[in-house]
């Protein structure tokens, strides 16, 4: 089964025309006006070179999720708890500075990956056991990206103090996936209080993308159920400090018929064929 960001990320599949289709003036508009936004505001760049973005950007979100007070108790919701021992995992929530919370993430971050690729990161036997200044000169590579997620955790409270205190985190999901996962893989990052929030950690100078719109809306919409209750939807770029929310009434006209539309959509070109047969013979 293919997944939804690499259907966004290919301009020749269906998912990605069936969403240019649909892409307002409006939608064009909000994202130059938040990338021109993003561009008057410093970046948080990292001492030395990133090795794996992608990596950092996981390990980041479990450094959101615990800010937001959300793992201590729920870990097990997440995709790193798939592998993961939950007797370390505790220990590892047990992390007192923000420098032993960050190697914790990264942790949590390889074996998230684990999940999605089948192989563990070498970073994670590393950090078990890490100790700067016994690391190798090729992992050198570790230091730089702990002291990189450092400064994004301490960064989060400036962001968000005041939106995070209208948050009662009384209902919330990590790594939830939807009625649409039938058709295309796909799980949001979090969903806390309706709110259906996705961060990032990228450098780039104008970040905002389409694909990084479509990506959100397509949550909402493969929601079809309404099973999550999402009435807000949250863009937060860790690195430019900043964090765009917006009502669902305000971005959909008539959300019920686009559901039900994109819902037609993913079965007439999501249907895998060994699918198809599974209802034919019993």
């Amino acid at each position: 089964m293919t997944s939804l960001t690499r259907e966004l990320n290919n301009p020749h599949s269906p998912l990605y025309q069936w969403f240019e289709s649909k892409q307002s003036p409006c939608g064009d508009r909000l994202i130059d006006s938040h990338n021109l936004q993003m561009n008057r505001n410093q970046i948080i760049r990292p001492s030395g070179h990133i090795k794996d973005f992608a990596l950092l950007g996981t390990g980041f979100v479990y450094a959101f999720r615990w800010y937001l007070g959300l793992l201590n108790h729920n870990f097990n919701q997440t995709v790193a708890s798939y592998n993961l021992n939950s007797t370390i995992a505790n220990q590892l929530l047990k992390a007192k500075t923000i420098e032993e919370q960050a190697i914790a993430c990264l942790i949590f971050a390889a074996y998230e990956e684990k999940y999605r690729s089948g192989k563990v990161h070498e970073i994670a036997t590393v950090l078990m056991k890490y100790n700067k200044n016994q690391l190798k000169p090729e992992l050198n590579y570790i230091s730089t990206m702990i002291n990189d997620l450092v400064d994004l955790i301490d960064s989060i409270s400036s962001v968000w103090d005041a939106t995070n205190s209208s948050l009662t985190k009384g209902k919330y999901f990590l790594n939830p996936d939807f009625s649409g996962s039938y058709y295309i893989s796909a799980d949001a990052q979090q969903i806390v209080d309706g709110v259906l929030i996705k961060c990032f950690t990228t450098l780039k100078k104008h970040p905002l993308s389409r694909q990084h719109l479509w990506q959100q809306i397509a949550y909402v919409l493969m929601d079809w159920d309404d099973k999550y209750q999402i009435d807000k939807v949250c863009w937060y770029y860790s690195r430019q400090k900043a964090l765009f929310m917006y009502p669902i009434k305000s971005l959909f006209k008539d959300l019920k018929g686009l559901r039900a539309e994109f819902k037609n959509f993913l079965i007439d070109n999501y249907t895998d064929e060994e699918d198809f047969l599974d209802y034919c013979f019993f």
